[in-house]
Protein backbone atom coordinates (compact mmCIF):
# COMPACT_ATOMS: atom_id res chain seq x y z
CA UNK A 1 0.00 0.00 0.00
CA UNK A 2 1.18 3.61 -0.43
CA UNK A 3 2.05 5.49 2.80
CA UNK A 4 1.11 9.12 2.71
CA UNK A 5 2.96 11.73 4.77
CA UNK A 6 0.58 12.21 7.58
CA UNK A 7 2.13 15.52 8.07
CA UNK A 8 5.32 17.71 7.07
CA UNK A 9 7.41 20.41 9.14
CA UNK A 10 8.33 23.57 7.60
CA UNK A 11 11.41 24.16 6.50
CA UNK A 12 12.94 26.82 8.69
CA UNK A 13 11.50 23.73 11.82
CA UNK A 14 14.19 21.56 10.47
CA UNK A 15 16.75 23.58 10.26
CA UNK A 16 16.28 23.75 13.94
CA UNK A 17 16.12 20.27 14.38
CA UNK A 18 19.18 19.80 12.54
CA UNK A 19 21.27 22.31 14.51
CA UNK A 20 20.21 21.05 17.52
CA UNK A 21 21.83 17.54 16.25
CA UNK A 22 24.80 18.33 15.15
CA UNK A 23 27.56 17.38 16.88
CA UNK A 24 31.33 18.48 16.00
CA UNK A 25 34.05 16.19 15.47
CA UNK A 26 36.20 15.29 18.37
CA UNK A 27 38.54 12.72 16.65
CA UNK A 28 42.22 14.51 15.37
CA UNK A 29 44.80 14.33 12.86
CA UNK A 30 48.14 14.96 12.75
CA UNK A 31 49.21 16.75 9.41
CA UNK A 32 51.95 18.12 7.63
CA UNK A 33 51.70 21.41 7.57
CA UNK A 34 51.64 21.18 3.36
CA UNK A 35 48.20 18.93 3.74
CA UNK A 36 47.12 21.17 6.34
CA UNK A 37 45.18 24.09 4.03
CA UNK A 38 41.55 24.25 4.46
CA UNK A 39 42.08 22.23 7.93
CA UNK A 40 40.51 22.86 11.41
CA UNK A 41 43.29 23.76 13.77
CA UNK A 42 42.49 21.45 17.57
CA UNK A 43 45.44 23.25 19.20
CA UNK A 44 47.04 26.85 20.37
CA UNK A 45 49.98 27.17 18.47
CA UNK A 46 52.47 29.67 20.08
CA UNK A 47 55.44 30.72 18.51
CA UNK A 48 58.89 29.43 20.04
CA UNK A 49 61.16 31.84 18.35
CA UNK A 50 60.97 35.83 17.21
CA UNK A 51 60.21 36.38 13.80
CA UNK A 52 61.98 37.69 11.95
CA UNK A 53 64.43 36.15 14.64
CA UNK A 54 67.02 39.58 13.60
CA UNK A 55 66.90 43.01 13.02
CA UNK A 56 67.02 43.34 9.15
CA UNK A 57 66.83 45.40 6.31
CA UNK A 58 63.40 46.24 4.31
CA UNK A 59 65.40 47.73 1.40
CA UNK A 60 68.17 47.53 -0.26
CA UNK A 61 70.82 50.71 0.60
CA UNK A 62 73.57 50.87 3.06
CA UNK A 63 72.80 50.45 6.55
CA UNK A 64 73.98 53.93 8.77
CA UNK A 65 74.73 55.46 11.87
CA UNK A 66 71.80 57.59 11.26
CA UNK A 67 73.23 60.39 13.17
CA UNK A 68 76.10 60.67 10.11
CA UNK A 69 73.10 61.54 7.49
CA UNK A 70 72.35 64.91 9.48
CA UNK A 71 72.07 67.41 6.33
CA UNK A 72 72.69 65.17 4.05
CA UNK A 73 71.12 66.20 0.40
CA UNK A 74 72.03 65.98 -3.13
CA UNK A 75 73.51 69.27 -3.00
CA UNK A 76 75.52 68.66 -0.18
CA UNK A 77 76.16 64.86 0.09
CA UNK A 78 77.62 62.96 3.07
CA UNK A 79 80.36 60.66 2.02
CA UNK A 80 80.78 57.69 4.32
CA UNK A 81 83.52 54.46 3.89
CA UNK A 82 82.22 51.00 2.68
CA UNK A 83 83.21 48.56 5.31
CA UNK A 84 81.22 45.78 3.63
CA UNK A 85 78.74 44.26 1.63
CA UNK A 86 76.02 41.98 4.08
CA UNK A 87 74.20 39.62 1.57
CA UNK A 88 70.69 37.64 2.90
CA UNK A 89 71.89 34.65 4.57
CA UNK A 90 74.76 35.61 6.18
CA UNK A 91 75.65 37.45 9.26
CA UNK A 92 77.62 40.68 9.37
CA UNK A 93 81.39 40.63 10.25
CA UNK A 94 82.05 44.14 10.57
CA UNK A 95 79.90 46.64 12.92
CA UNK A 96 79.19 50.15 11.47
CA UNK A 97 80.73 52.97 13.25
CA UNK A 98 80.46 56.64 12.77
CA UNK A 99 82.28 57.47 9.14
CA UNK A 100 81.50 54.08 7.88
CA UNK A 101 78.47 52.04 5.97
CA UNK A 102 77.79 48.87 4.95
CA UNK A 103 76.20 47.61 1.44
CA UNK A 104 72.63 45.96 2.26
CA UNK A 105 70.12 43.48 0.58
CA UNK A 106 66.61 43.45 1.29
CA UNK A 107 65.86 40.79 3.69
CA UNK A 108 70.02 40.27 4.83
CA UNK A 109 70.49 40.86 8.66
CA UNK A 110 71.23 44.68 10.31
CA UNK A 111 74.98 44.87 11.34
CA UNK A 112 75.99 46.21 14.74
CA UNK A 113 76.14 49.87 15.60
CA UNK A 114 73.78 50.61 12.26
CA UNK A 115 70.52 52.11 13.20
CA UNK A 116 68.84 52.88 9.86
CA UNK A 117 69.08 52.18 6.12
CA UNK A 118 69.72 54.41 3.38
CA UNK A 119 68.03 53.31 0.25
CA UNK A 120 69.93 52.98 -2.81
CA UNK A 121 67.91 55.21 -4.77
CA UNK A 122 69.34 58.50 -2.38
CA UNK A 123 72.87 56.91 -2.62
CA UNK A 124 76.07 57.12 -5.25
CA UNK A 125 79.20 54.54 -5.09
CA UNK A 126 82.63 56.53 -6.04
CA UNK A 127 84.72 52.92 -5.05
CA UNK A 128 84.35 52.30 -1.94
CA UNK A 129 82.89 56.00 -0.65
CA UNK A 130 79.49 55.88 -0.52
CA UNK A 131 77.43 59.32 -1.55
CA UNK A 132 74.51 60.19 0.84
CA UNK A 133 72.11 62.19 -0.99
CA UNK A 134 68.78 62.32 1.98
CA UNK A 135 68.72 61.83 6.00
CA UNK A 136 67.49 59.05 7.82
CA UNK A 137 66.14 58.39 10.79
CA UNK A 138 66.35 55.80 13.57
CA UNK A 139 64.91 52.40 12.53
CA UNK A 140 64.54 53.99 8.97
CA UNK A 141 64.04 50.84 6.44
CA UNK A 142 65.04 48.52 9.49
CA UNK A 143 62.39 45.68 10.65
CA UNK A 144 63.06 44.77 14.28
CA UNK A 145 63.48 41.47 15.89
CA UNK A 146 60.06 39.97 16.52
CA UNK A 147 58.74 42.76 14.56
CA UNK A 148 56.11 40.18 12.85
CA UNK A 149 55.50 37.29 15.67
CA UNK A 150 57.01 37.56 19.35
CA UNK A 151 58.37 34.54 21.36
CA UNK A 152 55.28 33.08 23.26
CA UNK A 153 52.63 34.43 20.82
CA UNK A 154 50.05 32.67 19.83
CA UNK A 155 50.07 32.25 16.30
CA UNK A 156 46.63 29.59 15.66
CA UNK A 157 43.74 29.30 18.13
CA UNK A 158 41.88 25.89 18.38
CA UNK A 159 39.14 25.95 15.80
CA UNK A 160 40.58 28.52 13.53
CA UNK A 161 40.41 27.79 10.03
CA UNK A 162 43.76 27.11 8.59
CA UNK A 163 43.64 29.68 6.06
CA UNK A 164 46.58 30.24 3.57
CA UNK A 165 48.01 33.12 5.66
CA UNK A 166 47.88 31.29 8.49
CA UNK A 167 49.55 28.17 7.11
CA UNK A 168 52.47 30.76 6.35
CA UNK A 169 52.34 32.25 10.08
CA UNK A 170 53.06 28.12 11.18
CA UNK A 171 55.43 27.67 8.66
CA UNK A 172 57.18 31.01 9.77
CA UNK A 173 57.65 29.93 13.53
CA UNK A 174 59.48 26.47 11.87
CA UNK A 175 56.36 24.43 12.53
CA UNK A 176 56.06 21.45 10.20
CA UNK A 177 52.96 19.69 11.47
CA UNK A 178 49.82 20.90 12.82
CA UNK A 179 47.08 18.87 15.35
CA UNK A 180 44.07 19.08 13.19
CA UNK A 181 39.88 18.04 13.69
CA UNK A 182 39.41 15.01 11.70
CA UNK A 183 37.37 15.71 8.69
CA UNK A 184 33.90 13.73 9.10
CA UNK A 185 33.76 10.50 6.85
CA UNK A 186 30.28 10.25 5.05
CA UNK A 187 28.70 7.31 3.96
CA UNK A 188 27.13 7.92 0.72
CA UNK A 189 24.60 5.53 -1.11
CA UNK A 190 22.36 5.69 -3.61
CA UNK A 191 19.05 2.98 -3.63
CA UNK A 192 16.64 1.87 -5.36
CA UNK A 193 16.48 -1.66 -8.28
CA UNK A 194 16.53 1.11 -10.97
CA UNK A 195 20.04 2.12 -10.46
CA UNK A 196 22.96 1.54 -12.19
CA UNK A 197 26.50 1.90 -12.21
CA UNK A 198 27.27 4.30 -14.56
CA UNK A 199 29.86 2.99 -17.37
CA UNK A 200 27.74 -0.19 -17.40
CA UNK A 201 25.08 -0.79 -20.23
CA UNK A 202 21.27 -0.13 -19.05
CA UNK A 203 18.75 -2.79 -19.15
CA UNK A 204 15.03 -1.71 -19.66
CA UNK A 205 13.58 0.77 -16.82
CA UNK A 206 17.37 1.02 -15.07
CA UNK A 207 18.73 5.17 -15.19
CA UNK A 208 22.33 5.76 -14.15
CA UNK A 209 22.91 6.68 -10.53
CA UNK A 210 23.14 10.43 -10.19
CA UNK A 211 23.33 10.92 -6.74
CA UNK A 212 26.08 9.22 -5.35
CA UNK A 213 28.08 11.43 -7.49
CA UNK A 214 26.56 14.85 -6.88
CA UNK A 215 26.18 14.21 -2.90
CA UNK A 216 30.29 13.25 -3.16
CA UNK A 217 31.34 16.24 -5.02
CA UNK A 218 29.15 18.63 -2.07
CA UNK A 219 30.72 16.64 0.83
CA UNK A 220 34.06 16.99 -0.55
CA UNK A 221 33.80 20.51 -1.18
CA UNK A 222 32.49 21.17 2.67
CA UNK A 223 34.72 19.58 4.93
CA UNK A 224 33.97 15.80 4.66
CA UNK A 225 35.77 12.90 3.63
CA UNK A 226 33.28 11.50 0.99
CA UNK A 227 32.45 7.31 1.34
CA UNK A 228 30.53 6.49 -1.42
CA UNK A 229 28.95 2.74 -1.94
CA UNK A 230 27.78 0.88 -4.17
CA UNK A 231 24.02 1.13 -4.30
CA UNK A 232 21.20 -1.57 -3.18
CA UNK A 233 17.66 -2.67 -4.23
CA UNK A 234 14.61 -1.59 -2.68
CA UNK A 235 14.57 -4.41 0.05
CA UNK A 236 14.14 -3.94 3.90
CA UNK A 237 17.48 -7.08 3.82
CA UNK A 238 19.50 -4.80 1.82
CA UNK A 239 18.93 -1.31 3.51
CA UNK A 240 19.55 -2.87 6.83
CA UNK A 241 22.55 -4.61 6.14
CA UNK A 242 23.38 -1.47 4.22
CA UNK A 243 22.76 0.78 7.25
CA UNK A 244 24.64 -1.70 9.26
CA UNK A 245 27.87 -1.29 6.52
CA UNK A 246 27.90 2.52 7.39
CA UNK A 247 28.15 2.42 11.19
CA UNK A 248 31.87 3.14 11.30
CA UNK A 249 30.68 6.24 9.65
CA UNK A 250 30.41 9.52 11.19
CA UNK A 251 27.50 10.78 9.21
CA UNK A 252 25.21 8.43 6.80
CA UNK A 253 23.41 9.60 3.46
CA UNK A 254 21.38 7.68 1.32
CA UNK A 255 19.04 9.11 -1.54
CA UNK A 256 15.88 7.49 -2.80
CA UNK A 257 13.60 5.37 -0.42
CA UNK A 258 12.25 8.26 1.46
CA UNK A 259 8.96 8.94 -0.43
CA UNK A 260 5.76 7.28 0.27
CA UNK A 261 5.91 4.32 -2.01
CA UNK A 262 5.37 0.61 -1.22
CA UNK A 263 8.84 -0.01 -1.43
CA UNK A 264 9.77 3.28 -0.20
CA UNK A 265 11.49 0.87 2.90
CA UNK A 266 14.17 3.40 4.21
CA UNK A 267 11.78 4.48 6.56
CA UNK A 268 11.29 0.98 7.90
CA UNK A 269 14.67 0.25 8.21
CA UNK A 270 15.98 2.86 10.19
CA UNK A 271 13.25 2.79 12.81
CA UNK A 272 14.32 -0.64 13.33
CA UNK A 273 18.10 0.90 14.30
CA UNK A 274 17.12 4.09 15.86
CA UNK A 275 15.08 7.47 16.00
CA UNK A 276 13.49 9.28 13.27
CA UNK A 277 13.42 13.02 14.12
CA UNK A 278 11.36 14.29 10.80
CA UNK A 279 10.52 12.65 7.65
CA UNK A 280 8.79 15.19 5.29
CA UNK A 281 9.39 18.67 4.79
CA UNK A 282 7.49 21.60 3.63
CA UNK A 283 9.65 22.44 0.80
CA UNK A 284 9.18 22.52 -3.34
CA UNK A 285 11.15 20.13 -4.29
CA UNK A 286 12.93 17.88 -1.82
CA UNK A 287 9.40 17.52 0.37
CA UNK A 288 10.51 13.48 0.78
CA UNK A 289 13.38 14.29 2.75
CA UNK A 290 14.39 12.31 5.77
CA UNK A 291 16.69 12.93 8.80
CA UNK A 292 17.24 10.42 12.00
CA UNK A 293 19.73 8.91 14.66
CA UNK A 294 20.46 5.47 13.41
CA UNK A 295 22.98 3.93 16.27
CA UNK A 296 23.72 7.50 17.24
CA UNK A 297 24.84 8.18 13.89
CA UNK A 298 22.92 11.02 11.83
CA UNK A 299 21.44 9.72 9.02
CA UNK A 300 20.27 11.60 6.07
CA UNK A 301 17.20 10.29 3.61
CA UNK A 302 17.38 12.10 0.68
CA UNK A 303 15.20 12.33 -2.16
CA UNK A 304 16.13 9.97 -5.31
CA UNK A 305 14.97 12.78 -7.51
CA UNK A 306 18.13 14.12 -8.48
CA UNK A 307 17.22 18.25 -8.31
CA UNK A 308 15.38 17.27 -5.46
CA UNK A 309 18.27 15.75 -3.69
CA UNK A 310 21.04 17.99 -4.70
CA UNK A 311 19.10 21.30 -3.96
CA UNK A 312 18.37 20.05 -0.50
CA UNK A 313 21.80 19.03 -0.08
CA UNK A 314 23.04 22.24 -0.47
CA UNK A 315 20.47 24.13 1.60
CA UNK A 316 20.02 21.03 4.67
CA UNK A 317 23.30 18.80 4.20
CA UNK A 318 25.86 21.50 3.99
CA UNK A 319 25.09 23.31 6.98
CA UNK A 320 24.78 20.35 8.67
CA UNK A 321 27.98 19.17 7.39
CA UNK A 322 30.02 21.83 8.26
CA UNK A 323 28.78 22.38 11.83
CA UNK A 324 30.28 18.37 12.26
CA UNK A 325 33.21 19.53 10.29
CA UNK A 326 33.93 22.77 12.83
CA UNK A 327 34.03 24.62 9.17
CA UNK A 328 32.90 27.98 9.66
CA UNK A 329 29.50 28.76 8.10
CA UNK A 330 28.81 28.78 4.34
CA UNK A 331 27.72 32.40 3.09
CA UNK A 332 27.28 31.93 -0.47
CA UNK A 333 26.94 35.14 -2.43
CA UNK A 334 23.55 36.72 -3.34
CA UNK A 335 22.76 38.80 -5.99
CA UNK A 336 19.43 40.80 -6.86
CA UNK A 337 17.66 40.41 -10.45
CA UNK A 338 14.42 40.72 -12.11
CA UNK A 339 12.47 37.38 -12.47
CA UNK A 340 12.21 37.23 -16.44
CA UNK A 341 9.54 34.92 -15.64
CA UNK A 342 5.99 34.37 -13.61
CA UNK A 343 6.89 31.62 -10.90
CA UNK A 344 3.83 29.81 -9.88
CA UNK A 345 3.63 27.57 -6.76
CA UNK A 346 1.31 26.08 -3.99
CA UNK A 347 1.13 28.09 -1.03
CA UNK A 348 2.46 26.39 2.15
CA UNK A 349 5.41 24.90 0.88
CA UNK A 350 9.00 27.24 0.64
CA UNK A 351 9.30 27.15 -2.84
CA UNK A 352 13.13 26.60 -4.51
CA UNK A 353 13.67 27.68 -8.16
CA UNK A 354 16.45 27.29 -10.27
CA UNK A 355 17.70 30.26 -12.42
CA UNK A 356 19.40 30.85 -15.63
CA UNK A 357 21.36 34.93 -15.52
CA UNK A 358 21.67 36.71 -18.47
CA UNK A 359 22.20 40.34 -17.47
CA UNK A 360 20.40 41.65 -14.65
CA UNK A 361 17.22 39.08 -15.40
CA UNK A 362 16.63 35.50 -13.79
CA UNK A 363 15.17 32.79 -16.24
CA UNK A 364 13.50 29.72 -14.36
CA UNK A 365 14.91 26.68 -16.09
CA UNK A 366 13.57 24.23 -13.44
CA UNK A 367 11.73 21.31 -15.27
CA UNK A 368 10.89 19.18 -12.78
CA UNK A 369 12.83 17.32 -9.92
CA UNK A 370 13.91 14.39 -11.68
CA UNK A 371 15.95 16.46 -13.95
CA UNK A 372 19.75 17.24 -13.22
CA UNK A 373 19.64 19.40 -15.91
CA UNK A 374 17.58 21.79 -13.74
CA UNK A 375 20.71 22.49 -11.75
CA UNK A 376 23.82 22.08 -13.90
CA UNK A 377 22.01 24.79 -16.70
CA UNK A 378 21.53 27.41 -13.72
CA UNK A 379 23.62 29.61 -12.03
CA UNK A 380 21.85 29.86 -8.77
CA UNK A 381 18.12 30.04 -6.82
CA UNK A 382 15.45 32.00 -5.76
CA UNK A 383 13.35 30.98 -2.87
CA UNK A 384 10.16 32.04 -2.18
CA UNK A 385 8.79 31.74 1.16
CA UNK A 386 5.51 29.21 2.13
CA UNK A 387 3.22 31.93 1.99
CA UNK A 388 3.86 33.09 -1.07
CA UNK A 389 1.91 31.96 -4.38
CA UNK A 390 4.72 32.29 -6.82
CA UNK A 391 6.86 35.28 -8.06
CA UNK A 392 5.57 37.80 -10.80
CA UNK A 393 7.27 38.53 -13.82
CA UNK A 394 9.38 41.44 -13.28
CA UNK A 395 9.89 41.30 -9.62
CA UNK A 396 12.94 42.03 -8.15
CA UNK A 397 14.32 38.94 -6.32
CA UNK A 398 17.36 37.65 -4.79
CA UNK A 399 19.52 35.01 -6.47
CA UNK A 400 21.66 32.52 -4.12
CA UNK A 401 24.57 31.79 -6.56
CA UNK A 402 25.91 27.81 -6.82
Amino acid sequence: MMRPFTSTIPLEEARRLLNEAARPIVRLDRVPLEGAGGRISAEDVSSAIDVPPFARSVMDGYAVVSSDTAGATRSTPISLQLVERIYTGHMPVASVKPGTCSEIATGAPLPPGADAVVMVEETAARGTQIDLFAEASVGQHVGRRGGDIQIGSVVVRTGDALTPSRIGSLAAIGCSKVDVFARPRVAILSTGNEVVEPGRSLEPGQIFDVNRFSLSAVVAAHGGIPEPRTSVPDSIEALSRALDDCAQADLIVFSGGSSVGERDLIVDAVAARGRMIFHGIAIKPGKPTAFALVKDKPFFGMPGNPTSCLSNAYILLVPFLRAMARQPPFIPHVTRARLARRISGPVGRHQICTVRLAGDAAYPVFKGSGEITSLSQADGYVEIPADQAGAQEGTIVDVTLF
